[in-house]
């Protein structure tokens, strides 16, 4: 994967990873970096949010395993991601 990327949580709702900024970025490199983690962990029901490179939060959406599109957190899950990881 040209991605190096960090799984920061998995709980049963979401899903949450951490780009480290070495190699192409999550927001570059979506389609391959879900589906790397649809392999290593099933995605299922889950929702998949990411921390990028400039350290915001946002989901990356996806419908029957596959990336479909990008949507930005709120301010309050801003918050509350930073103070999971």
């Amino acid at each position: 994967m040209r991605s190096t990327i960090k799984i920061g949580l998995i709980t049963d709702l979401f899903i949450l990873l951490i780009d480290m900024d070495q190699g192409k970025s999550i927001t570059n490199n979506a389609y391959e970096v879900v589906g790397h983690v649809n392999r290593t962990v099933p995605i299922g029901p889950r929702r998949v949010y990411y921390r990028d490179t400039m350290g915001r939060f946002d989901e990356l959406k996806i419908r029957n395993g596959r990336f479909v599109g990008f949507s930005p957190c709120s301010d309050a899950q801003q918050r509350k991601f930073s103070e999971l990881v």
